[in-house]
């Protein structure tokens, strides 16, 4: 298991080859506006760190909207339309998987954009709930306005379709197949550390911003201490650098 020494390594490894390691952060689930949802806001100003919060359009509440837009660090992605579940029995979860017509995914996409747009701060970057997709579907995206589109692990291609930019995330903070609780500081450490390592090497497309993913709802407090001492020490390393979505998508 990876230590704070090590991603300290990692970093003045960057440094060394006179580059730096762009990271992003993308925080998942948000539907409206919750205690857990403003003291993750608040984290991310207290630190200055720009933060994606991908938002449920079906289910977006009012005061999510007016919440949001008082956080300048802050940008809204499209989290889907309804989170809702429709792979077959065994399969793993999805809501934009195969099994469904590319059409029905379309029109509820395109719904959901409708209704995030009234967000000031609002990206047109789709995040698959479960970041599982049909891959007949992303090439569809640009034709209903979506320019993005962010899942999980390294990305296959800067831009996997015409028009359509790809920004992932590699570092996912809980456990879920081990009980939803934080997966511990080692295992978080060498996720981020494995994928800075990885585009450093070139075994991963090295402008790939390493990606830390969220779930605000789901933060126990081991977790939210891991997350603090993260972005210190990353803010105070001069060879990390983390950038807002706009710059990670190329708005």
């Amino acid at each position: 298991m990876a230590e704070w020494d090590d991603l300290a390594r990692e970093l003045d490894a960057w440094r060394a080859s006179g580059r730096t390691a762009t990271l992003w952060w993308r925080d998942d689930d948000a539907s409206r506006a919750t205690g857990e949802l403003e003291r993750l806001l608040d984290l991310s100003e207290e630190t200055e760190t720009p933060v994606a919060v991908a938002v449920v359009p079906r289910d977006a509440e009012t005061g999510l909207g007016q919440s949001l837009e008082r956080r300048p660090l802050a940008s809204v992605l499209q989290h889907g339309f309804a989170h809702c579940n429709h792979a077959p029995p065994g399969a793993g979860k999805s809501e934009l998987g195969p099994g469904r017509t590319l059409e029905a995914m379309l029109g509820e996409l395109v719904r959901g954009r409708e209704n995030l747009s009234q967000f000031p701060n609002f990206l047109p970057v789709l995040v698959p709930p479960w970041n599982r997709i049909d891959p007949d579907l992303p090439p569809r995206l640009p034709g209903i306005g979506l320019k993005g589109i962010s899942t999980y692990k390294a990305r296959p291609a800067a831009e996997p379709a015409p028009g359509l930019r790809c920004a992932n995330t590699h570092a996912d903070l809980i456990d879920w197949p081990g009980g939803r609780d934080f997966v511990g500081t080692g295992a978080a450490l060498d996720l981020v550390v494995g994928h800075l390592s990885a585009r450093r090497a070139g075994r991963a497309d090295a402008g790939e911003p390493t990606g830390l993913l969220t779930h605000h709802l789901a933060l126990d407090e081991a977790c939210w201490g891991f997350l603090g001492d993260f972005l210190e020490r990353t803010h105070a390393h001069g060879a990390a650098s983390w950038i807002g979505p706009e710059e990670v998508f190329g708005r």
